[in-house]
């Protein structure tokens, strides 16, 4: 599946109801109708979309992608998931570490080393999810 296939189906996704190649056409920022069907009928050649006697599409079934996690009518990439998990250890490990400051009590140096790894990860995470996720949008 190319990107415009997949924007395409994205937003058929999103909307949640019929639309005609026109609606579409707009919906995705595409200037041709031809390039509208073309993409159409692949997704219906795949099983995902169907046709109505309006002529109207809608979806037929949300299908599973590689590296992503449908959340309602949104995919989103497994890499911002495993970030949004180290940017939670993050806020306790970074709140941990101000309690003991205020405290006046020593902070170990595997701690910091481990808060620093935690950042890290949580960070290189969200850059994998965001080049992943725009892989297949317009530029």
């Amino acid at each position: 599946m190319n990107a415009t296939t997949f924007q395409i189906y994205l937003y058929l996704v999103k909307i949640g109801q019929p639309a005609g190649p026109r609606d579409i056409m707009r919906g995705v920022n595409i200037s041709s109708p031809g390039v509208v069907h073309r993409n159409l009928q692949k997704l219906m050649d795949l099983g995902v979309v169907d046709k109505d006697a309006y002529g109207r599409y809608a979806i037929k079934e949300k299908i599973a992608f590689k590296g992503y996690v449908w959340f309602g009518r949104n995919l989103i990439p497994r890499f911002i998931l495993f970030s949004s998990f180290f940017f939670g250890l993050l806020i306790v490990e970074a709140a941990v570490l101000a309690i003991r400051m205020v405290a006046r009590e020593p902070v170990e140096s595997s701690y910091l080393l481990l808060t620093i790894v935690t950042a890290l990860s949580a960070a290189m995470f969200l850059l994998e999810g965001f080049q992943l996720r725009k892989k297949y949008s317009k530029a």
